[in-house]
């Protein structure tokens, strides 16, 4: 057999078994989608219902389930339906997975010139500034509650008091909610925010000055509606409170005529590319006296500046302004009877933040404070000149969102005429602080 015999050959042998192989190829796929339409149809067949039963029986036998059921479950505790199918969630058990959450916040400060004690919060030593333990969840499709507890010291003793415990209706019609209870006022950024939560240590001036060392906190009712727009988030914060107290207080405080009112106004925008701002304004209307003879007006704004890259990178820049008005009655000469308008205090300061985040662990922050009391006046009666400034560098070590420690120095310039002597005093002092959260801590807004 030559060469051009067996070539000829051998295609032909290959054309034939090409032949005979697609030939069963496509005779076992056609078994194959013969059997995967018949299975469809036998599941159909399976699934349809009995015709030949009655469906007034199937219900009569329903009903006896049921009944049976409501029998079985009378009496018992932990149940919010009488019948319980076994798909039924049993809510009171779904009420226990609430987040629990406890906070450590331990401060220690230094002043090289003296001890302080005096209007500050920690006195030349370290101290547990506070503890806090709370519960936050769901309590049905319609509510959410929250209990914060705290206990703090303050000159050598430990006091426990009740900081928040309210109730919200989170889903009401029109974009709107509705929280009742004790609760930290939203005005500003940082009045909602706990001590533990800030990102620096100690509270800034104008803070301090107007609203307390923590938050402003009171009883009352916060209504709050997110507008539609679909270029900017808007929201606005109305809430109406007993004003018995103002900052922070072991008691219920004083009674008063009026009731404290205000109202916050806050923005969201996203620029892009992982930065994003939130400002506000905030007006608040307070009575700091029983007999309405005072009256008091802070108006604030609040902005917050971020980009962040997967919690690895970080910048911040944050501040308030905030400008208070104290308004006295007129005083009344006895012997004229003339009244006569008594003057007003004023005063305003603010702060601004700066932090760099530039390690997952790691980042580093500065922060301006400015105060000042235009009221004050010196001995022969003309404006004194007074501010208090303050410039502070921080350190800050993160050792997850539930850890922190940080270290920070702060200078500190006051400025005071009225006086007769220190009218002007330069600090130096250092802080120490470190953050232990424990379980869920709940997240704040941005």
């Amino acid at each position: 057999m030559d060469k051009k015999h067996f070539f000829l050959l051998f295609r032909t042998g290959f054309l034939w078994t090409l032949v005979l192989f697609s030939f069963l190829l496509f005779a076992q796929t056609d078994e194959w989608e013969k059997e995967l339409e018949e299975k469809p149809k036998l599941s159909i067949s399976k699934s349809q219902p009995n015709t030949d039963s009655s469906w007034e029986a199937d219900l009569e036998k329903d009903l006896l389930e049921q009944e049976r059921r409501d029998k079985g479950s009378e009496g018992a505790r932990g149940t919010t339906s009488p019948v319980q199918s076994n798909n039924q969630i049993n809510r009171s058990a779904q009420n226990l997975m609430m987040d629990v959450s406890a906070a450590i916040d331990i401060v220690g400060a230094w002043d090289r010139n003296k001890p302080r004690g005096t209007g500050e919060r920690i006195d030349n030593k370290m101290d547990v500034r506070t503890a806090e333990f709370g519960f936050t969840g769901a309590v049905d499709q319609w509510m959410r509650a929250n209990f914060l507890g705290a206990a703090h010291g303050e000159n050598g003793q430990y006091f426990f008091e009740v900081h928040e415990a309210w109730v919200q209706f989170p889903f009401l019609p029109f974009n709107t909610s509705l929280k009742v209870g004790q609760m930290f006022l939203d005005i500003g950024r940082l009045n909602k925010v706990h001590s533990h939560d800030r990102p620096f240590t100690m509270t800034p001036i104008v803070h301090e000055k107007f609203l307390g060392w923590e938050s402003a906190m009171d009883t009352g009712a916060e209504f709050s509606i997110l507008f539609p727009w679909k270029f900017i988030t808007q929201e606005l914060v109305i809430g109406a409170t007993n004003g018995k107290k103002w900052g922070h207080a072991h008691n219920e405080g004083v009674q008063k005529n009026n009731p404290l009112s205000y109202a916050h106004l806050k923005h969201f925008y996203y620029f892009g590319n992982n930065w994003g701002t939130q400002f506000g304004f905030s007006g608040v209307r307070y009575e700091p006296t029983t007999d309405r003879r005072n009256e008091r007006y802070l108006y604030g704004a609040d902005a917050v500046l971020r980009w962040n890259q997967s919690n690895l990178r970080e910048v911040l820049i944050q501040g308030e302004f905030w400008y208070q008005q104290e308004i006295f009655p007129s005083a009344i000469d006895p012997v004229t009877l003339q009244s006569s308008k008594a003057p007003s205090n004023h005063q305003w300061g603010s702060y601004l933040f700066l932090d760099f985040k530039f390690h997952q662990l790691w980042s580093v922050g500065f922060r301006y404070d400015y105060f000042t009391d235009k009221s004050l006046v010196d001995q022969n009666g003309k404006p004194a000149k007074n501010a208090i400034e303050a410039q502070s560098l921080q350190t800050t070590f993160h050792s997850s969102e539930f850890g922190k420690v940080r270290a920070s120095v702060e200078r500190r310039f006051i400025q005071d005429y009225s006086k007769t002597n220190f009218e002007e005093v330069r600090e130096y002092r250092m802080y120490f602080q470190a953050i232990a959260i424990l379980g869920s801590h709940p997240a704040h807004s941005y």
